[in-house]
């Protein structure tokens, strides 16, 4: 119990040096808010489907030209546990497609 009570203020503190140390969130632009709205319905439908096997880390980290997602995605979507349908897959094609535009492809 002694060893308990020792240990409470300094995972006190280290929680205040945390909470110091992290930057703090800028606030959105218009114009972000405004992307974010439009293209939600893309970005839900791919965190929901690619995720479930994938982390986001790795699909973001991933530089392919758009044949090779288009590709990729294809294949993804026919195997049977993915459960994409033809319209998920398009809204998908569709976020990778912004993806591409903000990621070079690789060599």
């Amino acid at each position: 119990m002694r060893k308990f009570e020792a240990a409470v203020p300094a995972l006190l503190a280290a929680i205040v040096l945390l909470f110091l140390t992290v930057p703090p969130v800028h606030a959105q632009t218009k114009e972000e808010r405004q992307f974010m709205k439009q293209h939600e319905q893309e970005l839900t439908t791919f965190l929901e489907k690619c995720t479930g096997c994938h982390s986001a880390q790795r699909i973001l980290a991933t530089k392919m030209s758009k044949a090779e997602w288009e590709k990729l995605l294809g294949v993804m979507a026919s195997k049977p546990h993915a459960n994409i349908s033809a319209e998920e897959l398009r809204r998908i094609q569709k976020w990778s497609e912004f993806m591409q535009s903000t990621i070079s492809p690789r060599p």
